[in-house]
């Protein structure tokens, strides 16, 4: 019995093994720049100037270096290191209990991760970007945009209008980005919300499937 589940069982394996190492990894380096920001945050301004890569530098200044943020971090990497653990762990010791817990709670963060997707990308699609923070300098960046109202008011016009060369003060109406920031998100995430929402689905639900075949054959092994 448990023969018709070996092979399956050792990709489902590999597959945890690799993915949440990976994320183990990742969740290790968050908390670190977490605890960082929180006992330093001016030695990682520093470091993060030394780098001398002006898109970090500019999205990432010392007004956003704050222990709000620090906190967050630490608590967002704590959070996936244990999920990542678990099903690294279960992988590798047939924990039919932590194989189990792992698939359960991968569903529950891609439903939080639709929730929270849905709730930003709403207010964007609703309201559009009208404040000058790091999250809506990013935006204009990615998307080469520039809310056109801007232009038109007797105010500084944010430096991620014109792109990274006008930071920090250096954006002006004549280089501003002509594409409106409202109309170009409305119109690439009516195009793509489906494949991304797809991308997460298939992407946990592969996840959760290997832990459940993993543990699958760990009952079929110790009934054999």
């Amino acid at each position: 019995m448990f023969g018709s589940f070996g092979k399956p069982s050792q990709v489902s394996a590999w597959m945890l093994l690799a993915v949440n190492q990976v994320a183990m990894v990742a969740s290790i380096i968050t908390f670190a720049v977490g605890l960082w920001m929180i006992a330093s945050p001016n030695s990682l301004s520093y470091i993060i100037d030394a780098i001398g890569i002006t898109l970090i530098w500019a999205l990432l200044p010392p007004s956003a270096l704050t222990v709000q943020l620090g906190v967050g971090l630490v608590f967002l990497a704590m959070f996936s290191f244990f999920i990542s653990f678990m099903g690294f762990y279960g992988a590798i010791s047939r924990s039919q209990f932590l194989l189990f817990m792992y698939a359960t709670l991968n569903m529950l963060v891609l439903l939080l991760e639709c929730a929270l997707l849905f709730y930003f990308s709403s207010n964007l699609v609703e309201k559009g970007q009208r404040e000058s923070d790091q999250w809506t300098h990013t935006l204009r960046l990615t998307f080469k945009c520039c809310e056109l109202n801007v232009t038109q008011q007797d105010v500084q016009i944010p430096w991620s209008c014109c792109g990274v060369v006008g930071y920090p003060h250096n954006c002006t109406s004549s280089t501003v980005f002509q594409d409106d920031c409202y109309t170009t998100f409305s119109t690439w995430w009516s195009r793509y919300q489906t494949a991304i929402y797809a991308s997460l689905a298939v992407f946990h639900i592969i996840l959760s499937s290997c832990s459940l075949l993993r543990r699958t054959s760990s009952a079929s092994r110790s009934h054999s």
